[in-house]
């Protein structure tokens, strides 16, 4: 199997394994779906009309987290260290951006205080010919947290502050600890 350039780590879309005979795809020793964004697109759509846009963003936020928390683990059974900086960049760069979720960087991330700012471009949510109002990036942001949690050891929160779907350059969010991602909130409305 090719490693992914750079990081002498296999990425995910490189240790993928096809069982036709099963009709399955594994990465890691998980199981994986290959499935179009639309229907990413469709499941938020659906969910929007079922509970309304408040549940539904609520919805797949937290489902996102649980999602996380096993990239982190699939990452440290695969090998990965997630002690300094450029190991998180590397589980970043070989399971999300490889993974196809958009390209993912850690822009800064503070072991201390548990905290953690991440950006991305194209990530799933984002539809190239619709505009929102806010952030639009709910499941991913999700995503991103669950991760974080598992990769902390402790409950977090997170808010998107730019996002490709209301028309910024970028999406980035900041993931930390409730308090923080509060008052982070608070000073962002004054």
């Amino acid at each position: 199997m090719s490693k992914s350039r750079g990081t002498g780590k296999k990425g995910a879309i490189h240790s993928l394994e096809v069982d036709a005979s099963k009709g399955i795809i594994t990465s890691f020793g998980q199981r994986f779906l290959f499935i179009p964004v639309e229907l990413i697109h469709s499941i938020e759509d659906r969910l929007a009309d079922m509970v309304g846009p408040m549940t539904a963003t609520s919805f797949q936020y937290e489902i996102g987290k649980r999602g996380g928390s096993h990239y982190i683990r699939m990452a440290q059974k695969a090998g990965y260290d997630i002690k300094s900086s450029k190991d998180v960049g590397m589980i970043a760069a070989n399971l999300g951006t490889l993974g196809g979720w958009g390209k993912l960087t850690v822009q800064e991330i503070d072991f201390k205080k548990k905290m953690i700012r991440l950006r991305w471009t194209n990530g799933v949510s984002v539809r190239p010919n619709k505009k929102s109002r806010t952030p639009v990036c709910h499941f991913g942001r999700g995503v991103l947290t669950g991760a974080s949690e598992a990769m902390f050891g402790r409950k977090l929160e997170s808010i998107e502050l730019t996002c490709q779907g209301k028309g910024d350059a970028y999406c980035e969010a900041l993931i930390a600890p409730p308090e923080e991602v509060s008052r982070y909130a608070e000073t962002a409305e004054k």
